[in-house]
């Protein structure tokens, strides 16, 4: 990667910098996933995977592995951190590996009762106590596992498992020799502690040379792939190895347990299925890794952070391609800075239009309208500003001066960084920008779209829905009606009473405050599903929902009162109330028509008054 060690931006952050100050921007969360793989299954719904050819796989249902070993996960779309499944078909003593989350516990279950049925599981293999391994017991005892059900684990790992209240006896690996035999075969279990749990243990297939490793061997990948078909897998797997392994020498004796399996294939938790071409290969490179990062970062403050930032350079790129979801790039830089930077927060501001929208975790970095504070509004004029524990650093193009907005670091303890990581944040920052920039391009279009739309389904002078927008609402409401056996919704058409003498002798601007109080009164007495319309003139229109009778005449009653009661500076009027309840499938303009008709009774009976149509 090319570093411009010597652009102005950096330059700006070292002079910061000698001021004893910080301005640091970065990513982090995902990382680069593995790619597609094509192969030729033998059956409908087994994949030799040690032999792939070019065709397609299907991961909607289980797939056989190996004879009577199947995956019966489910890929979560858009989630880099997959928990497969893997059942041992064994009639009713049958096993399943790792249980899995409880994201995709439904799925699961189709799957299991697709080869043999939920009810004949017998052990349930939980390599560690982790969610993503216990999340889906819950839903698998209510569903009705075998009677003598039990939970297969280490007793350090049942200290914990069992403070997730699941009912299920437990069958430790250590009190019965590190195995379980089955109907035609034997599963073997490898204590491989610390990786990444205390208890943590591989499985084991003899027969079949399938090893179920947990967390060993996994990766970061996506919801389009399943089996690993080149070395190239290993950037997933040193991803996910640097943080979850505690250290090398902890990893080193993990492999050195599984060295000598006669292994045909390798079944992680998380990420790509490995055939047995791969094994010795991925094994070697994952045996030079360096892992425990965080330790390693206790020592070396800048480690952690230059190979999460190298790592996230590539990501961001990967990102910006892929998404059109700022939110998901937002959320990666800052997992980034809370995790390499020990930031305490991220929020990135904007101006769109003529708002300002901040981005944070409080909705996802889905972006809402606020006022930004003033040392941001300095921000976003271009001047950066750092404190003790907050800095500002405004956001512009690549090579330009217009501004884009400006990102907030918060910190509780200030760190500092050299030259060189400074312009690896540079190169994150540049990124940042484009897609901010994107963003914002897009916000303010929506805003405008929204602007328009609501122009053009509101009234101007009272805020209420316009006439042309009825057809449109009718439509809406009445069709959520017709599901209902008795009608509930109502039509109330008002009008003012002698409005044209109110505009004769008082003006037609006192006309228009006239209609204001009028639109005034009926807000309050419309709920979440009621709708409110100037209909034309002096009318106005209201579609009750969820009412009967005596509900609507209530509501009816209320407004007329409100309108009657008198008002500062304006003239007294009173109001006329035509009231319609629809009829079974009645539709708009029989409805409106029909309140209108009351309406005309309302006035030639006196006015003041509410009439319901017969």
């Amino acid at each position: 990667m090319d570093v411009k060690g010597d652009s102005p931006r950096v330059h700006e952050m070292l002079a910061v910098l000698s001021m004893g100050q910080i301005l640091s921007k970065g990513r982090g969360g995902s990382h680069h996933a593995a790619r597609d793989y094509p192969f030729s299954p033998s059956s409908d719904r087994t994949a030799d995977c040690s032999v792939i050819r070019d065709a397609a796989i299907d991961t909607s249902e289980a797939i056989e592995l190996a004879p009577r070993i199947w995956w019966v996960g489910s890929l979560l779309p858009g989630d880099q951190f997959q928990c497969h499944v893997y059942l041992v078909e064994q009639g009713d003593q049958s096993v399943l590996i790792d249980p899995g989350s409880a994201l995709n516990s439904d799925e699961v279950m189709r799957r299991i009762d697709s080869v043999i049925g939920v009810d004949n599981v017998r052990w349930l293999v939980c390599s560690h106590s982790d969610s993503d391994i216990l999340g889906a017991l819950p839903a698998l005892v209510s569903r009705g596992l075998h009677p003598d059900a039990a939970i297969v684990t280490h007793w350090r790992d049942e200290a914990l498992i069992r403070h997730c209240g699941t009912p299920l006896p437990y069958w430790r690996v250590e009190e019965h020799e590190w195995r379980l035999t089955l109907e035609d075969r034997t599963l073997r279990f490898v204590f491989t502690p610390y990786a990444h749990f205390a208890g943590a243990f591989c499985t084991f297939d003899e027969t079949s040379g399938t090893l179920f490793t947990s967390d060993l061997f996994g990766g970061f990948s996506d919801d389009k792939t399943l089996f690993a078909t080149s070395d190239a897998y290993f950037d997933s797997m040193r991803a996910f190895h640097e943080h979850y392994m505690p250290s090398r020498e902890i990893l080193d004796h993990a492999l050195e347990q599984l060295h000598d399996l006669p292994i045909e294939r390798i079944a992680p938790q998380h990420g790509l299925i490995i055939p047995k071409r791969l094994v010795a290969s991925l094994m070697d490179q994952l045996g030079q890794l360096q892992c425990g990062i965080y330790l390693l970062a206790r020592d070396d403050p800048g480690l952690a952070f230059l190979l999460a930032a190298n790592e996230a350079v590539r990501d961001v790129v990967d990102t910006l391609v892929r998404e059109t979801n700022f939110s998901i790039i937002a959320a990666h830089i800052a997992e980034l800075a809370r995790h390499t930077l020990g930031a305490a927060f991220l929020e990135l501001w904007a101006p769109a239009g003529a708002t300002v929208l901040q981005f944070d975790e409080s909705d996802g970095f889905a972006g809402h309208r606020a006022d930004p504070p003033s040392d941001v509004i300095d921000g976003l004029a271009g001047s950066a500003r750092t404190s003790e524990s907050r800095m500002i650093i405004p956001l512009h193009p690549l090579d330009s001066d217009r501004m884009t907005g400006a990102a907030v670091l918060g910190f509780q303890r200030a760190p500092a960084f050299d030259r060189p990581t400074l312009a690896i944040l540079e190169q994150v920052t540049d990124l940042v920008e484009v897609g901010l920039e994107r963003e914002i391009l897009r916000r303010i279009a929506d805003i405008e779209r929204a602007e328009w739309h609501e122009q053009a389904i509101h009234d101007p002078l009272t805020g209420l829905y316009n006439r042309a927008s009825l057809a449109e609402a009718a439509r809406r409401l009445f069709g959520l009606d017709d599901r209902n056996a008795v009608g509930q919704i109502a039509a109330l058409m008002m009008d003012v009473d002698h409005f044209k003498n109110v505009n004769d002798s008082f003006g037609h601007p006192m006309g228009d405050s006239v209609l204001q109080h009028v639109a005034n009164s009926i807000t309050p007495e419309v709920r979440l599903g009621d709708v409110a319309f100037r209909y034309g003139g002096e009318e106005f229109l209201v579609l009750l929902t969820g009412v009967d009778k005596v509900t609507t005449l209530a509501v009816a009653e209320r407004i007329r009162a409100t309108v009657a009661a008198s008002v500062d500076d304006q003239p007294s009027v009173t109001i006329s109330i035509g009231v319609a309840l629809r009829l079974p499938k009645e539709d708009k303009d029989s409805l409106v028509e029909r309140a209108d008709r009351a309406l005309y009774q309302a006035k030639t009976g006196g006015r003041d008054r509410v009439v319901v149509a017969e």
